[in-house]
């Protein structure tokens, strides 16, 4: 009896432990212990910073994760500028300094504590995160470190937010395979009230000129959104980062929610590098102006590749039409479709995307014969600029005229536009199944839960 009864504490004292508050390790290291220290240190960082016109909506924030004393006022540009900013829930992604181990960590504490209180972890996200990847584990070892890279991001939140839950994600090793598999579950998951923050330093301890000679590398392909120009540097030695799983995963996540504006805000380097960067999700409106010259770089790029000749440089100076966004190019002759191409996701800036969505469709689409140069006087060009992609809920949400539908199941996808289903004179039952078939889909393939299903507006016009 006595046996059982001390084998029943010991059951409940386990399970007790796996629901703790994960302590505060490195207060009074890192930064300081007390809470009026702390938020004075952040104050004063803080206070430092220049306000600055908000660009849109805040997506992602990489910033560094050393000692206050050392990154704590690069950190606070983009703490800065989530003053006043509401969010529900922020993911917090890392890289272990600590442990080497295969999966994305995820921890099973319900509070993080700093020295100005505890942070709640939404663990119900991180239970619907681990049935969307199995790469997602739950394992406290990496939180039970002295790991700073997660940890140090905490005060500035309780400083600069209202209350929010946390996702904490330790990657234990460089694994593009771990990023894309955290990125599409994320992209299923999130929604605009939360927010994601990557934590990283840049190079470590290098002569001075080569450290920040390799940053500017990094940071060069991370503000221009190339992923595979970074990766490539990191490949090459040409930049580091001790958090690079983190900013491969916000690179890849950051477009899909809509995110086509990056700025970096701040760079140092005391030995190591740090940066901070946003990335904003910001929907302009062009001019008719704007409109006309985007028709204008897409004929002009057609009459060269056509001839023959060097396609055209362009430099336009307006800030909408270096934006990244999402954009399709559709040719139509005797008002029948000839070819129609384009980018879902923002990835280069507008012009840049429509000069190649330009050639795409005139000579890479499969379902026609490529546009001949005697064609081209025939040729009408439309050009469909899209807003971000928003998670359809339920198909009450489809409006005909405004929403175009993109689909994803596993590797197949499908997209059509919102003029598509108004020029068909589809309603929505039919809108949805063609865009399945589109897909190479079952035509109701949109009610099953792993299909995953997006609505987006798109600003349209075409040539005369």
């Amino acid at each position: 009896m006595r046996r059982s009864i001390w084998l029943l504490i010991s059951v409940v004292l386990a399970t007790a432990s796996v629901a703790a508050v994960r302590p505060a390790q490195l207060a009074g290291s890192f930064y300081p212990a007390s809470s009026l220290e702390v938020s004075f240190q952040i104050d004063k960082f803080l206070t430092k910073v220049s306000p600055r016109p908000q660009r849109g909506e805040i997506v992602a924030l990489i910033v560094p994760h050393a000692g206050y004393p050392y990154s704590g006022q690069t950190a606070a540009y983009a703490y800065k500028l989530l003053a006043g900013q509401g969010y529900d829930r922020v993911i917090l992604l890392g890289a272990s300094h600590r442990l080497a181990f295969d999966e994305i960590a995820a921890p099973d504490y319900t509070e993080f504590a700093t020295p100005l209180g505890e942070v709640p972890v939404d663990r119900e996200f991180i239970s619907r995160l681990g049935k969307l990847s199995e790469r997602i584990k739950v394992n406290n070892a990496p939180f039970d470190q002295a790991d700073n890279a997660l940890e140090v991001q905490l005060p500035f939140l309780q400083s600069t937010l209202g209350e929010f839950k946390i996702v904490p994600l330790f990657f234990g090793a460089v694994s593009l395979a771990n990023c894309q598999s955290l990125a599409y579950a994320l992209n299923y998951l999130v929604d605009d009230r939360t927010l994601i923050v990557a934590s990283t330093d840049w190079s470590h301890y290098y002569p001075d000129y080569l450290g920040r000679k390799m940053d500017r590398e990094g940071l060069k392909a991370v503000v221009e959104g190339s992923l595979e120009a970074y990766i490539g540097a990191l490949a090459r030695g040409e930049t580091e980062a001790c958090g690079a799983p983190a900013v491969i995963t916000t690179m890849l996540l950051a477009p899909a929610l809509g995110a086509n504006r990056t700025e970096l805000l701040k760079y140092a380097n005391s030995g190591v590098g740090y940066a901070s960067v946003v990335y904003y999700r910001a929907e302009t409106s062009l001019t008719a102006g704007e409109r006309q010259k985007l028709l204008k770089i897409a004929r002009r790029t057609l009459e060269s590749k056509l001839a023959g000749k060097k396609l055209p440089i362009f430099t336009p100076p307006e800030e909408s039409l270096n934006e990244r966004r999402g954009v399709f190019v559709t040719l139509t002759e005797d008002n029948k479709l000839r070819g129609c191409i384009g980018y879902v996701q923002p990835v280069k800036p507008l012009f840049a995307a429509v000069q190649e969505m330009a050639v795409q469709a005139a000579t890479n689409d499969p379902r026609f014969l490529p546009v001949a140069k005697e064609d081209l006087v025939n040729i009408r060009l439309e050009i469909s600029v899209l807003s971000r992609l928003r998670r359809l809920r339920e198909a009450a949400e489809i409006m005909i005229g405004r929403d175009g539908l993109y689909i994803i199941r596993g590797e197949e996808s499908g997209l059509l536009l919102p003029q598509v289903a108004l020029a068909e004179g589809w309603d929505r039952d039919e809108f949805l199944k063609q865009v399945c078939l589109k897909a190479g889909l079952p035509e109701d393939a949109w009610r099953e839960p792993e299909t995953l299903l997006f609505r987006f507006s798109a600003e349209v016009w075409r040539e005369p």
